[in-house]
């Protein structure tokens, strides 16, 4: 099949499917009869539907499950990638009626266009399934206006996408799939053969640094990074006495208001493979607001704002940690020690 290209992203196979279903009905499929030619218009649609999934919030990463009777995702992948035993378009009738079953099992699925794309990018190869629906819109043709229907990307709500050369090279995670707020998520993740377990204590370490990075990037002054340093604190430290699971899109829509979709797209990055869901872990959010540190003979723990207070001060020159108004217990403490090791 012809191949097309944008920028670094070669589309190498692109069909598009119909899955009908209503909710609490069953599916009916009508397959495309053949694999399409590759054209420009599939390419713009495949880079907008890899945009536009790059970019949501609240997506899940996993690996395959090991059980191919209950997940035969990983099967169908693997005949199709590695034993190159079945060709991309039986592949996507295989998924397709795979998709139909767990459809099938969750009554709340709806049906629509199932598109089932393989894209390279920088020699990594990727296995992209979404589900779209159409809108009606409007066009001009010779100056009249005519209706036209149209697959809605900005709706996208069911997507998922398999990065292979991550799987067969090991790594820990590699598919990903839109977990949405309902159960109609679920069914396509077990539809990917998906296993997300959470880790609190990974995903929160994740989030914790990605806070300070992104609080680094928007250059802020110092007052504006302690204060939005210590409100991700605060507002994390109450999901967590609360056992609440962390939402992407709430936390940015609290904690950068003004452009809430520039902290979205800090937390939507496929480099962080960030997957909220998850009660964040008290210990690890406590390094937004405080450092701690030890050595064979001391161990300190002091609060962010006491490097920018100058009660505390690094020497980097000499790698040294200045300390300022210590308390005159502490003192008085330090200075009887001197003092019996002076009198021996």
């Amino acid at each position: 099949m012809t191949e097309h290209t944008a920028g670094n992203t070669i589309l190498r196979h692109f069909v598009v499917h119909i899955m009908n279903k209503e909710q609490r009905g069953n599916a009916s499929l009508l397959p495309s009869p053949e694999e399409k030619n590759v054209q420009a218009a599939s390419q713009r649609l495949a880079d907008d539907l890899t945009e536009k999934y790059s970019g949501r919030a609240s997506k899940g990463y996993g690996k395959f499950e090991d059980n191919l009777d209950n997940f035969p995702m990983k099967g169908i992948v693997n005949d199709y990638f590695v034993t190159k035993e079945v060709d991309f378009y039986s592949t996507s009738i295989r998924m397709l009626e795979h998709l139909k079953a767990r459809a099938d099992e969750e009554t709340m699925s709806t049906g629509g266009f199932v598109i089932i794309a393989h894209t390279e990018t920088d020699d990594n190869q990727f296995l992209l399934v979404a589900i779209l629906t159409s809108a009606i819109g409007a066009t001009v043709h010779d100056f009249d206006i005519q209706t036209s229907e149209y697959l809605d990307i900005a709706k996208l709500r069911v997507a998922g996408r398999i990065d292979v050369t991550g799987w067969l090279s090991g790594k820990d995670h590699y598919i990903s799939f839109l977990k949405g707020q309902n159960a109609v998520a679920a069914y396509f993740r077990k539809f990917l053969g998906c296993n997300d377990i959470l880790l609190a204590k990974e995903e929160t370490t994740k989030l914790k640094d990605a806070l300070i990075d992104f609080a680094n990037e928007r250059n802020l002054q110092a007052e504006e990074r302690e204060e939005f340093l210590n409100k991700s604190h605060e507002r994390l430290k109450q999901l967590s006495k609360s056992s609440n699971q962390f939402d992407t899109q709430t936390f940015a829509n609290e904690l950068w208001p003004a452009e809430p979709e520039l902290l979205v797209n800090k937390l939507a990055s496929e480099d962080l493979e960030f997957s909220d869901g998850f009660v964040p872990d008290s210990n690890i959010i406590r390094a937004l607001v405080s450092f701690k540190g030890r050595s064979q003979h001391w161990s300190l723990n002091f609060d962010r704002a006491a490097l920018h207070d100058g009660t505390v001060y690094y020497d980097e020159e000499n790698n040294r940690l200045i300390l300022k108004d210590v308390p005159d217990t502490l003192k008085d403490e330090i200075l009887s020690e001197l003092g019996e090791d002076e009198d021996d």
